[in-house]
C-alpha cells in the first residue's frame, strides 16, 4: 500500500501544514459538501487529519466527524494532531466503511484521494449503505487525471520527466490513471447517487510547492518503481534545481459532488 510508513505520514503532514495548497483544497471541499449544515460527517482517506480539521472549523458543537484511512501511521498522526472530541479516527481502507461505528452519515468527503482507490464503484457502493437520503459525497481530482479536462504542463513536470528518463533510461509515460466523468456518473447512478456538480477550480501557487509535494515517497515512488528509495528524492531535488521556485503555477482541480437519491 503506497501510503504506508512513517516517512509518508511525517513528510506528508509537514507539507500539509507548511504549504497552503491543502488548506485551500480542503476549504473548497468543505464548502461544496455543505458541511456546515451536517450532523455526522465521514472523512474518507483522511490522511493526517487536515480535512477533518477543516470540517471542524465549521461544524456545530453537537456534530461528529469520523476519519478513516488505510495507513495506521497516518491515523496515528491524525490522532495526535486533532484533539477535538467531535472527531474520531479509524484504520481501514475504503472497504472498511461498513466496519465504522453504527449509524448513517449526512456528508462524506475525500480530499485528493478518490482517484487512487482501486475500485471507485466498490467505494460508492459502500458509501451508499452508510449515507442517508439526500446526503452529499464531495471529492476532488486533479484536472490532469480527468479524461477530457485540459491542464497546463508546468516546467517542474518537464524537468522531472527529464530526470526520470536520465535515471531510468526509459521514456517517461506520464502520470498513471485517468478518471472518466461519464463512467463516474454511471457508477454513481447504479449505486443510488446523482452527480450534482463537477466544478473546475484552479489553485494558484508556485513551482517550489510542486517540488516539495513530490518529495513525499508515495508521490514519487509509483513513477520510478525500479529505482531504490535512496535515489528517488535526490532525483526530485535535481529536477527542482532546473526551475525557478518562485514561478507562479496554476493547478486546476475538478470537484465532484454526488447526492444520494431520496
Amino acid at each position: 500500500m503506497p501510503w504506508r510508513g512513517w516517512d509518508n505520514a511525517e513528510i506528508y503532514d509537514r507539507f500539509v501544514r507548511e504549504r497552503p495548497i491543502y488548506r485551500c483544497l480542503n476549504d473548497w471541499l468543505v464548502e461544496r459538501a455543505e458541511v456546515r449544515e451536517a450532523r455526522r460527517v465521514l472523512d474518507l482517506g483522511c490522511g493526517t487529519g487536515a480535512t477533518t480539521e477543516a470540517c471542524l472549523r465549521v461544524l456545530g458543537p453537537e456534530a461528529e466527524i469520523v476519519g478513516v484511512d488505510a495507513s495506521p501511521e497516518m491515523i496515528a498522526v491524525a490522532r495526535a494532531n486533532v484533539a477535538d472530541p467531535r472527531a474520531s479516527f479509524w484504520v481501514g481502507g475504503a472497504g472498511g466503511i461498513d466496519r465504522l461505528p453504527d449509524g448513517t452519515f449526512d456528508r462524506a468527503l475525500s480530499n485528493a484521494a478518490f482517484w487512487q482507490f482501486p475500485s471507485p464503484g466498490a467505494v460508492l457502493g459502500r458509501l451508499a449503505s452508510r449515507l442517508g437520503p439526500r446526503a452529499r459525497f464531495a471529492f476532488n481530482v486533479p484536472a490532469e487525471r480527468v479524461a477530457g479536462r485540459a491542464a497546463p504542463v508546468h516546467p517542474f513536470q518537464v524537468a522531472l520527466a527529464r530526470e526520470i528518463e536520465l535515471a531510468t533510461g526509459r521514456a517517461f509515460a506520464g502520470s498513471p490513471s485517468r478518471l472518466d466523468e461519464a463512467a463516474v456518473a454511471a457508477l454513481a447512478a447504479e449505486r443510488g447517487f446523482r452527480v450534482a456538480a463537477a466544478d473546475r477550480l484552479t489553485y494558484r501557487g508556485t513551482q517550489d510547492e510542486l517540488v516539495e509535494l513530490m518529495t513525499i515517497p508515495a508521490m514519487i515512488d509509483p513513477l520510478v518503481p525500479e529505482l531504490p528509495p535512496e535515489r528517488r528524492e535526490p532525483l526530485v531535488r535535481r529536477a527542482g534545481r532546473r526551475v525557478d521556485p518562485a514561478e507562479p503555477v496554476e493547478v486546476p482541480w475538478v470537484y465532484f459532488v454526488l447526492e444520494r437519491n431520496p
